[in-house]
């Protein structure tokens, strides 16, 4: 082997550096990138998460408000049947009390 000259190594080795120095940057620009996806990942999992517990949230009320809503008309239901019975019940009074007056007003 022959030696090489000193002009030479010194080229090969800012070469090497120089090779090396762009390996550094591109390695660091992309672990800077990795960790930008990285906080973005958390950031869109995070918000995700929020999301969901808010529409499990609103699911659940939406749930009881039904659940409040169907006892409610059933209430409103039960209302009604009794308001039918007592107009009946009144409707029937008055044709009572007339039959009355008209036995009462024939003596």
């Amino acid at each position: 082997m022959e030696k090489e000259r000193p002009a030479e190594l010194n080229k090969k080795i800012k070469r090497l550096k120089s090779s090396r120095d762009n390996l550094k940057d591109c390695n660091r620009q992309k672990t800077q990138i990795n960790k930008k996806l990285r906080d973005r990942n958390v950031e869109i999992t995070t918000s995700r998460d929020s999301w969901r517990k808010q529409c499990e949230n609103h699911q659940r009320m939406q749930e009881e408000f039904e659940q409040k809503l169907e006892i409610s008309m059933m209430e409103v239901e039960k209302e009604r049947a009794r308001a039918d019975v007592e107009r009946e019940r009144a409707e029937n009074l008055e044709i009572e009390i007339e039959k009355i007056r008209k036995k009462k007003s024939r003596s």
